[in-house]
């Protein structure tokens, strides 16, 4: 699993630490949700159509998993250069050129990412009394989960802007 973690880090800096170990909570966090996510989903199939019984709160639960195992893998993809992106154009610059355009465009997903991660806490201050209908928990926690991975990706690519530097691991797809 420690392979899982780009070993590019500089960990010899504070700061390489606190990205890596951010990226090993955030695998671990991802490996434990969607492992309860499969669980439950899959207990409820087998209950409902082998026993023709109902878990209640599974099918809630198994979205709010769901919802938690996107947004927390995000940053993870995102630190490694593994958004969408579409360089038809960007690849006719020089290689100085095409450096600071991934810059500017690591700076923007940056700022729009600290933007989304704000507006969750305004959206979770507006949601946090509702109840979800049969787990006895607030709706925003859907909206926690978007903001803490948008946050996350927020400072991945805040890392990026600011040193140029895309953990790509060994084996990726480029």
């Amino acid at each position: 699993m420690m392979n899982s973690i780009p070993a590019t880090y500089d960990t010899t800096t504070p700061l390489g630490k606190c990205f890596r170990a951010l990226d090993l909570i955030l695998i671990w966090a991802v490996i434990l949700i969607f492992v309860f996510m499969v669980g439950i989903v899959s207990a409820q199939v087998v209950m409902r159509y082998g026993f023709n019984v109902s878990i209640d709160w599974a099918e809630e639960s198994g979205r709010l998993a769901f919802v938690w195992v996107v947004f927390l893998a995000i940053p993870l993809a995102a630190s490694q250069g593994a958004h969408i992106g579409i360089n038809l154009f960007v690849d006719k610059f020089s290689p100085a050129n095409q450096r600071i355009v991934q810059r500017a465009s690591a700076a923007l997903c940056a700022a729009l990412s600290f933007a989304i991660a704000w507006s969750c806490i305004e959206l979770c201050k507006d949601q946090w009394d509702e109840q979800m209908a049969t787990i006895d928990i607030s709706v925003a926690y859907f909206f926690v989960a978007v903001g803490l991975g948008m946050l996350c990706t927020g400072l991945h690519m805040a890392r990026i802007a600011i040193t140029g530097e895309i953990h790509q691991q060994t084996g990726d797809a480029e």
